[in-house]
């Protein structure tokens, strides 16, 4: 029966909001901090050549690396206080955009990792190198192509009132303030929307997709379900889930290592996938581009591992929280 339930919706926006801002309003402060002592301009120096070589300004290292110890909210509020960001075209974004997606909250998400078994040096590498290769690869393709070279709508610009040009402390406090209220408004049809899209079976959509795609990669049923979970609902969710089966030692560790090379890459695909849309990239770019990206790394990486002896699985790519019965 669909029931939509505004009461839970409601405790869920809540539960949201405080603890994305318990993250977000100290790393606005400290940033700004950072960048009056003049930090930021030695992390625009330190990143600029990787930045060119994605052809992005190099002052938008601050934003990517905020995003990759934090979350893509507090990401989103530093890439305001960027005066670039105006100029980006929509392949510029979606690059800006899908480095944010493969590489947000990676201290946690990879401390999560390995405590699922998978060694924590691999699962970091993973995700900046495949950020890194992929903004790379898609700079490249636009630039011959000439594809998405229109000017990118921020629509949080335009939603907070940002671009005043005061460089005032007073007009900074006002364009953060501005930009929180704006990540509410983001978070309550957000938070919304995911609850619609559950009662509306778009989630069993999704199982129904991914199944086969799953299956290509090698990774067997039980695990293929724990993915789904983690690509649609989150990393945690489906780790969650996988640390369970894994203490019993009844999935292997090929598969194991295979879900969370793949979870990492991807999930939360909806939430995160909405998130960035506020930058204005191109959807097909942030979700049907980072599949097929998630896909094909996972499926190089496991054939790679397959050949590696059992004795430097242990060593390199998991460890013991993977029981050594699990084959």
């Amino acid at each position: 029966m669909f029931i939509y339930d505004f009461q839970k919706v409601s405790k869920d926006i809540v539960t949201v909001s405080l603890a994305l801002f318990r993250i977000m309003i100290p790393t606005i402060i400290i940033v700004k901090i950072a960048q009056e002592m003049g930090a930021d301009d030695l992390l625009v120096a330190l990143f600029a050549p990787l930045m060119s070589a994605m052809d992005l300004p190099a002052s938008m290292a601050i934003v990517l690396v905020t995003t990759l110890l934090t979350n893509p909210y507090a990401g989103i509020i530093v890439a305001t206080s960027v005066a670039e960001i105006a100029n980006l075209t929509v392949g510029q974004m979606s690059i800006v955009a899908l480095f944010m997606l493969f590489t947000h909250g990676l201290p946690l998400e990879a401390m999560v990792s390995r405590r699922v078994g998978v060694q924590l040096w691999f699962i970091v590498s993973l995700r900046v190198l495949t950020a890194f290769l992929s903004g790379i690869l898609l700079a490249k393709i636009f630039a011959i192509t000439g594809w998405y070279s229109a000017p990118a709508p921020v629509n949080l610009l335009q939603l907070s009132g940002l671009q005043t040009g005061d460089a005032s402390l007073g007009a900074w406090v006002m364009a953060q303030i501005g930009a929180i209220l704006a990540i509410q408004l983001v978070i309550i049809v957000l938070v919304a929307g995911l609850e619609l899209l559950r009662l509306l079976g778009v989630e069993r959509f999704m199982t129904w997709l991914l199944r086969p795609v799953l299956r290509v990669m090698g990774i067997g049923d039980r695990a293929s379900t724990i993915a789904i979970v983690g690509v649609t609902l989150g990393l945690s969710f489906g780790s969650g889930l996988l640390m369970k089966d894994v203490a019993t030692g009844t999935i292997c560790k090929r598969d194991v290592f295979g879900v969370v090379c793949f979870v990492n890459l991807i999930h939360s695909v909806i939430e995160d996938t909405a998130i960035v849309l506020i930058l204005g990239p191109s959807l097909f770019v942030i979700l049907f581009v980072r599949l097929v990206i998630s896909v094909l790394i996972t499926m190089l990486v496991m054939a790679g591992a397959r050949l590696l002896p059992d004795h430097l699985w242990q060593v390199y790519l998991t460890n013991h929280h993977i029981p050594k019965s699990a084959g």
